[in-house]
């Protein structure tokens, strides 16, 4: 199902399937399966991003969503930021959204939370700078008909948005065109954000770069710091260095059980921003905490093996 045909037809049959049951409707299974697939599709199947939609918890949801998330800054829209498909709760039309997770901020602001999200929004803003044309940084209106429900907070969480009328939905190029500015400005906001990855001062290995390495650099340890392709390339690789052959448990006992870095193999002159390699089985590998500083030095990030030839074998001579 294309795009544009699964947004035209949650639009359509959404306000029928809320008056019968929920379990196993095939609306939920639309909106869980059908629709992030399609985006999914005009993504190209890109591994930074993830899409997910939902219907509800259990029971329709006023405002049903569907969601593309950058696994480097949020899986779920309970926080960070994200582009989403928001439906007026009218089902009169829906945005494409630039937004962010509202569980996160109710939990940190309370009553507050609609206002620190303004506020949020408001900065975010500021950091993007000039947005593409046919983007609006208006407020959005869901149609809220409580201050209390899930919409009022995605109101108040858009950073910009554009707006579909309902019976009036784009075609899949527009659509696809559409949805590609976001995930622009998505990625921009994310490499705009380094304090939410990094330290504030420079690490030591990145003190001697320019700009555009010192970037690459820091993408190179986004993508290490991900938990979840750490973990599937440690399951993989083991836990013994790949370079130096350190054994942490070996040494420190118990406490170094399990304990290893994830290297992420493709150069940083291959690092093109939005497209990645993350197959925790061929696109990373595993290192000491030392091998792992050092090789980010070094033209061989992403070869372990001429790492080793260059300056373990050759120094140990």
């Amino acid at each position: 199902m294309s795009l544009s045909s699964a947004l035209s037809l949650l639009l359509e049959e959404y306000p029928k399937a809320v008056t019968q049951p929920f379990a196993g409707h095939p609306m939920a299974a639309l909106i869980r399966e059908d629709l992030p697939r399609a985006m999914d599709e005009v993504l190209n199947g890109n591994p930074r991003y993830i899409t997910n939609g939902s219907p509800g918890q259990g029971n329709w949801a006023r405002t049903p969503w569907a969601s593309v998330f950058d696994r480097f800054v949020t899986e779920s829209a309970q926080d960070g930021y994200y582009i989403v498909y928001l439906v007026k709760e009218d089902f009169s039309g829906l945005y494409i959204s630039l937004n962010q997770g509202v569980t996160s901020a109710k939990k940190q602001y309370g009553s507050e939370a609609k206002a620190a999200l303004r506020v949020r929004a408001s900065d975010f803003l500021a950091r993007l700078g000039p947005l593409p044309a046919g983007v609006s940084t208006d407020a959005i209106d869901l149609a809220v008909s409580s201050a209390s429900n899930l919409s009022s907070f995605y109101e108040a969480g858009n950073i910009c948005s554009i707006f579909y009328k309902g019976r009036a939905i784009p075609d899949d190029a527009q659509l696809a065109n559409d949805l590609a500015s976001f995930v622009n400005l998505y990625f921009l906001l994310v490499s705009r954000e380094p304090q939410l990855f990094e330290r504030a001062e420079a690490e030591d290995d990145e003190v001697v770069l320019g700009e555009e390495d010192l970037t690459k650099l820091r993408e190179h340890k986004r993508i290490e710091r991900n938990r979840k392709l750490a973990r599937k390339a440690k399951l993989h690789h083991g836990y013994t260095c790949k370079a130096c052959g350190f054994d942490f448990q070996a040494k420190y006992g118990a406490i170094g059980k399990d304990f290893i870095e994830a290297h992420h193999l493709t150069p940083l002159a291959d690092l093109k921003g939005q497209r990645l390699s993350l197959n925790a089985k061929t696109d990373f590998t595993v290192l000491c905490s030392n091998c792992h500083r050092i090789i980010h030095r070094t033209s061989f990030v992403n070869s372990v093996e001429e790492f080793r030839s260059h300056y373990l074998v050759k120094n140990n001579a």
